[in-house]
């Protein structure tokens, strides 16, 4: 099935799609084997950062070798890229979807390069992610809370314009989520999500969604949201399971340690795909 009818799917169905990011070989197998075993559609995010430190090649063929393996649909998707070069270059090779991070940038600059990327990437039938917005924080568990300023989040009035001259697929929005979690998490600005739904029949999607209690992932849901990123808290996961099992055993193949990643990171996504209502979506209807 296509991403852009999955998406269009879980809007007329009021459902999310998730997006767990990797940078490991038994992250990913966690990832894989969860959206197998819920029947849920899944997209495979790698940050610039995380798909350099894989490679691009090795990142792609990593995906279609457990494609062909597991039949089943990944997408793979290019998170937070802000080098065009390298956007470019990830679009060429094969990936499925694309975000242009532009938030750091004046609203002109984003408009302009976020509207060059998604000229390249629909020439060859890929997704497009732009942003409008600037998310704080940083991946960890933080102890304390953060301050948002009003300047960080989505201006309405902003969005049909950038998302009518880009041409983008998908929006990622900031309304109070953050990168990270924190002790005291900020509030979600559930007003300003219903009037950019107002402004936008495109997809939105939540970045940071780590942290967020899940009343409000739900709510986000029900007002508009059709994609939650999830990768601090696969992260964590990842750090506490390897750390314990090599504090705890004298074993040293990790052919039999990091199996238990595996384990304990399918369970953490499998909580998630249940929790955005995905289970099941991949093959109903």
């Amino acid at each position: 099935m296509e991403l852009k009818k999955i998406f269009k799917k879980a809007k007329k169905e009021g459902w999310a799609i998730g997006q767990f990011n990797f940078s490991t070989l038994e992250q990913l197998r966690g990832i894989a084997s969860a959206a197998k075993k819920t029947l849920s559609p899944v997209i495979l995010g790698t940050s610039e950062n995380e798909s350099r430190f894989l490679g691009l090649e090795e990142t792609i063929a990593l995906v279609r070798i457990l494609e062909n393996k597991e039949s089943n649909d990944f997408f793979l998707h290019l998170d937070h890229g802000r080098d065009l070069d390298y956007i470019k270059k990830a679009i060429d090779l094969g990936y499925d979807s694309v975000h242009f991070d532009g938030s750091g940038l004046s609203f002109e600059k984003n408009l302009k390069l976020t509207k060059e990327i998604a000229d390249h990437a629909h020439k060859k039938d890929v997704f497009v992610e732009g942003e409008l917005g600037y998310l704080r924080g940083k991946s960890g568990f933080q102890k304390g809370k953060i301050k948002l300023s009003k300047k960080d989040l989505t201006k309405p009035e902003e969005v049909e314009e950038f998302v009518s001259k880009t041409r983008i697929n998908s929006l990622a929005i900031a309304i109070g989520n953050v990168h990270g979690i924190y002790l005291k998490m900020p509030q979600i600005d559930f007003e300003r999500l219903k009037e950019i739904r107002e402004k936008t029949n495109t997809f939105l999607v939540l970045h940071g969604g780590s942290g967020i209690a899940e009343n409000e992932i739900k709510d986000c849901i029900r007002f508009g949201i059709q994609k939650i990123n999830i990768n601090t808290e696969l992260r964590l996961t990842w750090k506490g399971v390897l750390q314990k099992s090599l504090e705890e055993s004298k074993e040293i193949k990790p052919y039999i340690i990091l199996p238990q990643v595996s384990e304990a990171i399918e369970k953490k996504v499998e909580k998630y795909i249940k929790l955005f209502g995905s289970h099941n979506k991949l093959y109903n209807g």
